[in-house]
């Protein structure tokens, strides 16, 4: 198979599954936090609220469109991507996580696929591991069992638009927003107080809620 640049497989793969194949070598340059759509959930925006010391309406208002996808400049960099690289590389979404694979899910499969390098990306492929591997390395899996749980959440609100109406637009992307009327102790851990969040946003829309997972 070709390789294009630095060892990616070309043409790209799909259809990957967790034991295939698969390792990667960031190198820093940093070309993949430039021109990229990063989405991000409740989950994510409290972990970066906590990673950065501020409330989440804060981080939602200055660094987020709406709450839904990470803020680009005007060059179309990152909005985190300082002159060190990532300036909250602890707390980066999955998206970033999962860099340069893809992941796409159904009701009942999982697939992973290669993303389109940067042509000039520093990154370096190779086959000494595998996807598991990797998702480990980078922690990846807190965040992909809550990005399914509110994945899961989103589609049954969108078959119940009146209980969907229920739901005020910051109970649904401010964590701590909403479950602070409920009290509690909001310092556990980020994964319990989502988990509480899609249970607590299944009740308002009068749904049952499948995710009863309380981390710790």
């Amino acid at each position: 198979m070709a390789a294009d640049p630095a060892g990616a497989p070309s043409p790209l793969r799909t259809g990957l599954g967790r034991d295939s194949a698969f390792s990667y070598r960031c190198h820093a340059c940093n070309r993949c936090c430039r021109d990229k759509i990063i989405q991000v959930n409740p989950y994510e925006l409290l972990r970066l609220s906590r990673g950065l010391g501020l409330p989440g309406a804060e981080v939602v208002e200055r660094y987020t469109d709406d709450g839904v996808h990470l803020r680009q400049r005007e060059d179309g960099s990152c909005v985190f991507l300082g002159a060190a690289g990532c300036s909250v590389h602890a707390e980066r979404p999955l998206v970033c996580r999962l860099y340069p694979l893809g992941r796409i899910v159904g009701p009942d499969s999982e697939e992973f696929v290669d993303a389109a390098p940067h042509p000039e990306t520093a990154g370096a492929w190779g086959a000494d591991g595998t996807i598991a591997d990797y998702l480990d390395q980078q922690d990846a899996r807190p965040y992909m069992e809550l990005a399914d749980a509110y994945f899961g959440l989103l589609q049954k609100l969108l078959q119940a638009p009146d209980g969907a109406a229920m739901i005020q637009p910051r109970e649904m992307i401010d964590i701590d927003a909403a479950l602070g009327e409920l009290g509690g102790e909001p310092q556990t851990s980020a994964e319990a107080r989502a988990h509480r969040h899609v249970q607590f946003l299944a009740a308002r829309a009068g749904l049952e809620a499948d995710d009863t997972n309380e981390c710790a």
